[in-house]
């Protein structure tokens, strides 16, 4: 997951500086952590990002540094 306005995002610096959290998602709440990560893994995220919004106009934004910047691995707890 990745915070499209970078580490400025406000979800993105409560989850990297609480390292937990809850998310409900098709009618299930689930606890789960929040690493950051860096690297390689960000441009598989990109190619996913690339495959589900190709004709998005905000692509550009999404798969930018600043965005890469803020992305965040949610594991289940």
């Amino acid at each position: 997951m990745r915070g499209y306005n970078g580490r400025n995002s406000t979800w993105y610096q409560a989850a990297a500086r609480q390292k937990a959290g809850r998310i409900l998602a098709a009618g299930m709440t689930k606890e789960v952590l929040f690493e950051t990560v860096d690297g390689p893994i960000n441009d598989l995220v990109d190619e996913a990002y690339r495959a589900k919004y190709r004709s998005s106009p905000y692509l550009g934004s999404i798969i930018g540094a600043r965005a890469r910047a803020a992305t965040i691995k949610i594991v289940p707890r």
